[in-house]
């Protein structure tokens, strides 16, 4: 098969075959009626190309097919089919609707207690921070009552040794026992 324009100049050739022969016909004139065809070298004739668009125009005007309605019990069985599949994805779109919200109310109450837990160790903490430093207060402070009565026997052995030389504590031996006491010195 050869293909040319309606003024004679080469578009293609092809190899067909027999059983193709009538369809690739059909296609070439659709496409360009004007072509000239030729089979085994001899020009396909006008009437042959007539008798091709004749059946091309009576294919394309069929009369439309019209659908068959379905039989009423066959309409019904499928309506109760959908309504079915209908009340089942509704039925599974609110369940998950309700795991979504049960999920979202455990998370929440876990991240409640956590927060209770974490606010509970922050007090505890807190009072055993306030005991340490109440009892390093204490121990400061019973460390210079140790040292204060220390000082006061010292003080007292050095009065007894004077009352027993006879010699009395004066006034200026008071005052500077008390300054001894509080810049601690010995």
């Amino acid at each position: 098969m050869v293909i040319t324009t309606g003024l004679g100049e080469f578009i293609t050739e092809s190899d067909v075959e027999e059983h193709e022969l009538v369809d690739t016909l059909r296609a070439w004139i659709r496409v360009l009626p004007n072509a000239g065809i030729y089979l085994d070298g001899e020009l396909v004739s006008d009437e042959a190309r007539m008798a091709i668009r004749l059946a091309l125009s009576s294919e394309t005007a069929s009369p439309p097919v019209h659908p068959v309605a379905p039989e009423p019990e066959k309409l019904r069985d499928y309506a109760e089919t959908l309504q079915r599949a209908f009340d089942d994805v509704r039925k599974g779109y609110v369940q998950s609707l309700r795991d979504l919200q049960d999920c979202a109310r455990r998370f929440s109450e876990m991240w409640i207690e956590r927060e209770r837990q974490f606010a509970d160790e922050a007090a505890r903490q807190r009072e055993l921070t306030r005991k340490s430093l109440a009892d390093v207060d204490l121990l400061g402070r019973s460390v210079k009552a140790v040292q204060l009565d220390d000082m006061i026997a010292m003080s007292t052995a050095r009065s007894g040794a004077r009352l027993s030389r006879g010699d009395g504590v004066t006034a200026m031996d008071f005052l500077g026992g008390v300054v001894k006491t509080l810049t601690g010195e010995k």
